[in-house]
């Protein structure tokens, strides 16, 4: 599944050195990313904080994803999973930015179930006024739209997530 997720580009693997020592870096990560298990927050917007993400850290391990902000329509749905590791005085950090969650099957399995039964019913159940023939290539094209929608959206979410986390990543090495 994650090889088809990759060929869409809902999943996305990069790769970062930055001139900094494990100790030091483990150390400016938990200073700029706030403590969690990333789990549901049904308020999390309402939390101060002035870290823009939140995740947690081990010895060579690390999640993250962007906190939620009130009237923020850049919302992010990208989640950053990744590993590092020290040589010759780089840190060299493997990261997966992935966009997809798993309740999303969900939700395209009732949106795809909602336009079969339109679809079904309008071709199936014999009536005296069944709909005109433009019905049908509506229906599709409404059914692309409203599919391609939150794929697009989660698509630059993840290409977003690169970009932020590459340069905030490299301003937390360098700024003293």
């Amino acid at each position: 599944m994650t090889d088809f997720l990759r060929k869409i580009h809902l999943v996305k693997d990069i790769s970062i050195q930055l001139p900094v020592s494990k100790i030091d870096f483990i150390q400016k990560f938990r200073s700029h990313v706030d403590e969690s298990d990333l789990s549901f927050v049904p308020f999390e917007v309402f939390q101060s904080s002035r870290n823009e993400y939140k995740g947690n850290i081990s010895n060579n391990y690390f999640e993250l994803k962007k906190r939620r902000k009130l009237f923020d329509t850049n919302y992010s749905f990208a989640k950053v999973t990744g590993t590092f590791k020290e040589d010759n005085n780089q840190l060299n950090i493997n990261a997966e930015i992935n966009g997809f969650r798993k309740i999303m099957f969900f939700v395209l399995g009732v949106v795809l179930l909602f336009y079969l039964i339109a679809l079904f019913s309008s071709i199936f159940i014999p009536s005296d006024n069944s709909p005109p023939f433009i019905f049908f290539p509506f229906l599709l094209f409404h059914m692309f739209v409203m599919l391609g929608i939150p794929y697009f959206v989660i698509r630059r979410s993840v290409k977003r997530m690169i970009y932020d986390i590459e340069r905030d990543l490299h301003y937390w090495v360098t700024k003293n």
